[in-house]
């Protein structure tokens, strides 16, 4: 019996197994007498794989493998695309870029300060190549870099930032990454039963568990996040043993240590060997249940953005400059009017958290000086032409955002449509002379670089700097003015 029972409840201590992966790339090949360089300068510089980049339309796991599997893609940046399949087949992606799928592409964050090798594209000397740097990067969330995780059929990955499209793998061996020295003691406290029994029952049951982070419906969370525990793994066992003559059963386990390195690829797997003891009479059928349970919590789960905003509404308000036309008469002089008030009004439908089209209207001063003897001026003084006073361009304009929901963005416009002139005028001293420019509604483009900030999903605050063409012709002069307007106001989305 005492052999049966060692049999049944005899388990290894610990296990330390880490992660055994292909090493073919420079990618894994770490400068181990130097010190990583702090990187802290803007990714994009110099993209190892510009077709997985952000700026260019991957942001999400479906758009990171359209763009991947797009023959003008792999065409147009064919030297790079080769490099990619390349490092996958390197990586343990057998088939190499026709390995990659949905469940091997995961959307996480790479903790700022982490050691290892970030790869680079000279076009110079047409050479892709790895730095050993310390990863703190300007411009990117400070919870952590952005980044595609690609891990293949044996749990083996390394990274893509999404920010330049370079490749990246942690060097899990540098000091000041996640490795640490672990003194790990097990201390089992005796079982005893007490009462001979025919057969006692056993119930062996081992839980593991999950613990990620997913952004909370809580509207009175401060962190914006929650913790999710799932079970991963379950094994539940009934089994029974057995005394005779009336002699006593102690379980129990003797105390063990052990020290172990652990790294952020190292799973530990707990055993404790328990002994069987008979130096006491057995007591009541109680039964026996042993649980273990471990949790496991995932370091790069991803938070992503709340904001589910379909419209956003803007509000701008500043000064403008317009040109002024060159007349072919020597004779004839003209200057500027100055600053002038400027306004605008948008609309815009949000397709997607980087692209949104919309309708503006904006309120505009055209006007200039000149000495031209007109009919009522004075002589030898300037009249001030007023070419609209506003003109009112009214534009379909499609917009392109870079940055974060929640936080600053920059944006860029471009935008066509129809200018519409009202009270077009000219005056000399105070008198508006019967002589009129008589300008033609016409049409209109410009384009508008932005800089917001915003403070909720639904609420921020901007500065535009915009340049808009006019095709105006008029009786006096063919203009075909320009304006050059700043402007700031209030961005409501909803």
């Amino acid at each position: 019996m005492r052999y049966l029972l060692l049999s049944l409840f005899a388990i290894v201590f610990f296990e330390a197994q880490a992660q055994k992966c292909p090493k073919n790339s420079i990618l894994y090949r770490f400068e181990k007498n130097a010190h990583p360089r702090n990187f802290t300068e803007h990714l994009g510089n110099h993209p190892e794989f510009p077709f997985l980049q952000r700026m260019n339309g991957v942001h999400s796991v479906e758009t990171f493998l359209k763009s991947m599997l797009d023959k003008e893609n792999q065409v147009k940046w064919d030297r790079e695309f080769k490099a990619f399949d390349l490092l996958l087949k390197n990586s343990g992606f057998a088939r190499g870029y026709l390995d990659l799928t949905e469940n091997s592409i995961t959307k996480v964050y790479i903790s700022p300060g982490t050691i290892g090798n970030l790869g680079f594209y000279d076009r110079v000397h047409d050479r892709i190549n790895y730095i050993y740097v310390k990863l703190n990067p300007a411009g990117e969330d400070p919870s952590g870099v952005e980044a595609w995780k690609l891990t293949n059929a044996a749990g083996c990955y390394f990274y893509i930032l999404h920010t330049c499209g370079n490749a990246f793998s942690p060097d899990f061996s540098a000091a000041d990454n996640c490795c640490r020295t672990l003194s790990l003691e097990s201390n089992v406290h005796p079982l005893e039963i007490n009462i001979d029994s025919i057969g006692k029952p056993v119930r062996i049951t081992v839980n593991y568990y999950e613990g990620r982070l997913v952004p909370t419906k809580k509207s009175r969370s401060i962190s914006g996040v929650d913790t999710v525990f799932r079970l991963v793994k379950h094994k539940d066992t009934l089994t029974s043993i057995r005394t005779r003559d009336g002699k006593p059963l102690k379980i129990y386990s003797n105390p063990q240590s052990k020290r172990v390195l652990v790294c952020e690829d190292t799973l530990l797997k707990s055993y404790s060997q328990l002994i069987v003891d008979s130096s006491s009479l057995a007591g009541i059928q109680d039964s026996i249940r042993i649980i273990f349970s471990d949790t496991l919590y995932v370091r790069d789960s991803v938070k992503k953005s709340t904001c589910v905003n379909k419209w956003e509404i803007d509000l701008d308000g500043g000064m403008s400059f317009n040109n002024v036309p060159r007349l072919s008469s020597a004779a004839v002089h003209t200057q500027t009017n100055g600053m002038q008030l400027g306004g605008e009004f948008a609309i815009a439908r949000i397709l997607n958290p980087w692209l949104m089209a919309g309708l503006s209207a904006s309120y505009i001063i055209l006007s200039y000086q000149d000495d031209f003897p007109y009919p009522g001026s004075t002589p030898g003084t300037y009249n001030t032409l007023y070419l609209g006073k506003p003109i009112i361009p009214i534009q379909l304009f499609g917009r392109a955002t870079i940055g974060k929901q929640i936080g600053w963005q920059s944006t860029v416009n471009l935008s066509v449509g129809y200018a519409v002139l009202t009270n077009a005028k000219i005056q000399n001293g105070g008198n508006t002379l019967t002589t009129k420019p008589d300008l033609n509604n016409g049409l209109t483009a410009g384009a508008k670089l932005g800089l917001a900030y915003f403070f909720t999903c639904k609420f921020g605050m901007g500065v535009t700097c915009s340049w808009q063409y006019f095709s105006n012709t008029g009786s006096l002069v063919n203009y075909n003015p320009m304006v050059l307007m700043i402007t700031g106001g209030v961005k409501i989305r909803f």
